[in-house]
């Protein structure tokens, strides 16, 4: 697997990505998924890539919720590139991962399938198909 991004949870996306450009990364545009009530926003610097993931509608449960509590912004997840999403779940799985979030559509991918798979040891996985 290649590695894609790094994931941030933040709390508010307009100020993250400020204070990121001051370290030289360059930002696509604000990406709104409704479905998961979150924005979501690429930035890049010398061929790394991380996702700024905020929630949309403050007013709603958003899955990064639990990593922005209080004032602090954080790194949450690691995302892989795989072109057997299936093979690659099962294989965490018999490695002690947990599949979190079932392989769904995701608008940040254009409508490529993530899931999600967590290990207490390791973390959240983000893999997302590369076809």
């Amino acid at each position: 697997m290649e590695i894609d991004h790094i994931g941030y949870a933040v709390k508010n996306i307009d100020k993250s990505i400020i204070e990121f450009k001051k370290l030289g990364y360059v930002f696509e545009n604000i990406i709104i998924d409704v479905k998961r009530n979150i924005n979501i926003c690429f930035g890049s610097l010398d061929g790394y890539r991380i996702e700024l993931v905020s929630p949309y509608d403050k007013n709603q449960s958003s899955p990064v919720d639990n990593y922005i509590k209080g004032n602090c912004n954080t790194p949450y997840h690691i995302c892989y590139k795989s072109a057997d999403l299936e093979n690659v779940i099962s294989d965490l799985q018999s490695d002690g991962f947990l599949l979190v979030k079932e392989p769904d559509k995701a608008c940040a991918f254009d409508n490529k399938r993530v899931a999600f798979m967590f290990n207490s040891k390791v973390g959240i996985f983000e893999i997302v198909e590369s076809w």
